[in-house]
């Protein structure tokens, strides 16, 4: 590995996180970072996704989250009732409040199909309604498909 490649990826992370690098909130948008340095594996991607929970679901077009690896993603997620959303594979949490919108971002290192899991507050109401599965481990609400580089 030569230094110049070492040094970039590092750099690139930072940009990311400080939001230097950023998407627009937009189902699956997808930008392009050009490459530094000359060096063409350090140009990052980073995609953009939004999951709207209504009643405790996912439509079925938001359930399928499909990035490449060394993908940076960002998840917008809002709910109508508060919960928790847990991406296991990741140890990722996000805790979530009647209707507002979280981000969730992550680097998507590991490839392989990992599931997000819902987890509602048993305690909340609204007008009587509670969400389909109020059970703390449910079913997936919804899948991240990282496909390897």
């Amino acid at each position: 590995m030569n230094i110049i490649h070492f040094l970039t990826k590092p750099t690139l992370c930072v940009f990311a996180l400080l939001g230097l690098i950023s998407a627009a909130s937009v189902h699956a948008q997808v930008t392009h970072t050009p490459p530094h340095m000359g060096d063409p594996l350090s140009s990052v991607t980073s995609k953009s996704f939004t999951l709207h929970l209504i009643n405790g679901k996912v439509a079925p077009m938001e359930s399928l989250i499909r990035v490449t690896q060394g993908d940076s993603v960002e998840i917008n997620v809002q709910s109508d009732f508060p919960g928790e959303l847990h991406l296991h594979a990741y140890r990722l949490k996000l805790l979530i409040s009647d209707n507002k919108t979280h981000p969730l971002s992550l680097k998507a290192r590991a490839s392989g199909k990992f599931e997000f899991e819902w987890h509602p507050q048993q305690n909340h109401s609204s007008e009587g309604q509670q969400p389909d599965n109020p059970a703390h481990h449910g079913p997936p609400l919804a899948s991240l498909e990282v496909m390897p580089q």
